[in-house]
């Protein structure tokens, strides 16, 4: 049962104020794990990725509210990413909400630092952004997982 001061589940009244609470929007991620890079020459470098975390950690598209899309099917990651031609081994990708956490989680206790594509090392995370109401998938950055040891 809710209080006297609640009007309903979202909305607090204080006094003469009136306070709306909306819930954080869940967008949607997905996380690739870098499991090999081959040097092409000019220049150039290839990416092996795969997906970073077990099926029971990711979430359905349709379960979130702005997901038009019922499944990942015709989704596509981008082929080119700065200098980098990326190749994903898999049948198909997964999507979390938090990434920090679920990066975490599957490495243990480290420290995430944000990189640049240029330095990329086996073992890095590739994050892309699920966006809009088609959910295009856009890149969102590199992030390493550094041990706690290593770090001063």
């Amino acid at each position: 049962m809710l209080g006297s001061n609640y009007m309903n589940s979202r909305t607090v009244k204080l006094g003469s104020i009136t306070v709306n609470v909306q819930p954080k929007p869940r967008i949607p991620f997905t996380v690739l794990k870098v499991s090999g890079l081959i040097d092409t020459g000019n220049g150039m470098q290839t990416v092996l990725l795969k997906n970073a975390f077990p099926s029971v950690w990711e979430i359905d598209l349709a379960d979130l509210p702005h997901a038009q899309s019922k499944s990942n099917k015709g989704l596509s990651l981008p082929r080119r990413i700065a200098n980098l031609n990326c190749v994903y081994t898999g049948r198909a990708f997964g999507v979390v909400t938090d990434v920090l956490e679920a990066v975490k989680a599957a490495s243990g206790h480290v420290k995430l630092a944000p990189i640049v594509p240029d330095v990329i090392a086996p073992g890095d995370f590739m994050l892309f952004k699920h966006e809009g109401s088609k959910m295009k998938i856009r890149f969102a950055g590199v992030i390493r997982a550094v041990p706690l040891a290593r770090v001063k």
